[in-house]
């Protein structure tokens, strides 16, 4: 997805078929749906571990609207990433920018992310809802790639 302009609305369609009506094409003179295979490979290089009950929790306050950014597969990346990079935590802006990030792949409960950013060493995120597997649920790393894989 590298033909962004600044008017493009992010979509994710989960479907064996594809009817697009458009009533404002003047507007958005481009549409670009992402292809994705059936499946994905989900096998990540180093696997990142987590607490189930830790995520419960996570989920419980992301539901009383703690922590949006956990509903977002790049904004988690990007957290995640960056904490890769800066252990002690973050101060000021993420050492990650959001733009060297790309959705390569997206279904209700997976999501994988390509990192391009000299910055690290890690290429691939995989990307898991644990605990609810709609919109409302908090994405976790569930493992990752480096570069060199």
């Amino acid at each position: 997805m590298d033909i962004i302009a600044d008017n493009a609305i992010p979509a994710f369609l989960e479907s064996t078929q594809l009817i697009v009506e458009l009533d404002s094409v003047d507007i958005y003179n481009n549409i670009i749906f992402p292809v994705q295979a059936k499946e994905y490979d989900i096998n990540p290089q180093v696997e990142v571990p987590y607490d189930l009950e830790k995520e419960k929790r996570d989920q419980q306050s992301v539901d009383e609207g703690h922590s949006p950014w956990r509903l977002d597969p790049l904004f988690t990346t990007q957290v995640f990433v960056s904490t890769q990079i800066s252990p002690g935590g973050i101060e000021g802006e993420y050492p990650i920018e959001e733009g060297n990030l790309k959705l390569l792949y997206s279904t209700k409960d997976t999501a994988v992310v390509e990192v391009n950013d000299s910055d690290t060493s890690i290429k691939y995120v995989y990307l898991k809802r644990l605990v609810k597997q709609d919109p409302s649920g908090i994405w976790t790393v569930i493992g990752y790639d480096t570069i060199d894989k």
